[in-house]
């Protein structure tokens, strides 16, 4: 099913995102965790595509199984950097083979090496209207609530948002932020865009603060000090972080509360934590009936 069409169709829609092992990782690590993480029945599941395209083969096998074994609705990942449309084209075929209707369309990090990375793309917008002008998929883009790092303001970053929606995107997703005020700024400044598609607030928890840190460096994303005060009451070797559950909870059913329909998840492929967190907050309480 079409992404668009659940959100269209669902009064409450929640998803989680998971990303392929490394390829020279057993890949039923990653079947093992969707297996258990099904019991919280997304009513989609995302797979990233790795830096460069690291592990492309993977997130196609990985969606495939996940749409057609455990018959939920697949979301693959796909970025353009550093790829021609040819490339672009064999992975769209063979998703398309498989039954997958959804992608995720991403520009995709820059190379640390400063190497030229441009091939037939530049900008996520392209790679959208590549596929909207040859395919039938339903499309995904990323959207930024404290900005994207590399943008100068936030208007100009709403600017590329609206030619990502303009070339064919049906929906936003996007990335994870710690304060909910960011969130419903941003959704506010979209609106006031013009831009109209569905936007879905990504959500992160974590059980490490190194591995927060790690993301919200990378993303320029604001740690509140109550966050930071959380997490670091953590004990590193646990599966499952008693105050950032309780953190990432509050967080979510503030986001209902304030009327959010939807709710995607970064699992990180954290298991118990996120399990944790689903079963706690109001999401499952509003999807009773799922």
């Amino acid at each position: 099913m079409k992404i668009i069409d659940i959100l269209k169709n669902k009064d409450f829609v929640f998803s989680i995102e998971v990303f392929p092992p490394k390829p020279d990782t057993d890949i039923q690590v990653i079947y093992d965790t969707i297996e258990q993480l099904k019991e919280i029945k997304p009513d989609f599941i995302s797979v990233t595509y790795g830096a460069g395209g690291s592990t492309r083969t993977r997130t196609v096998e990985i969606a495939d199984k996940i749409q057609n074994y455990y018959n939920i609705t697949a979301l693959a990942h796909l970025t353009c950097i550093g790829s021609s449309k040819e490339d672009i084209a064999r992975i769209l075929d063979e998703l398309q083979d498989k039954g997958i209707e959804n992608i995720m369309a991403l520009r995709g990090d820059l190379p640390k090496d400063n190497s030229n990375p441009y091939k037939d793309f530049r900008y996520a917008c392209e790679l959208v209207k590549f596929i909207k002008d040859r395919w039938d998929f339903c499309i995904g883009v990323a959207g930024y609530p404290e900005k994207h790092p590399e943008a100068e303001t936030m208007e100009s970053d709403l600017e590329h948002l609206k030619e990502k929606v303009e070339a064919g995107a049906d929906f936003i997703t996007t990335q994870l932020f710690l304060d909910n005020n960011h969130f419903f700024r941003y959704l506010r400044l979209v609106q006031e865009k013009g831009i109209k598609v569905p936007v879905i607030p990504g959500i992160m928890t974590a059980t490490k603060l190194i591995n927060i840190e790690r993301m919200a460096n990378l993303c320029k994303v604001e740690i509140p000090e109550r966050f930071k005060n959380a997490v670091s009451s953590c004990d590193i070797n646990s599966p499952v972080c008693e105050e950032t559950v309780k953190y990432t909870v509050g967080q979510i059913n503030h986001l209902i509360k304030n009327g959010i329909k939807a709710i995607h998840l970064y699992t990180m492929n954290k298991i118990e934590q996120n399990k944790r967190i689903y079963f706690e907050s109001k999401l499952a309480e509003i999807r009773k009936d799922k």
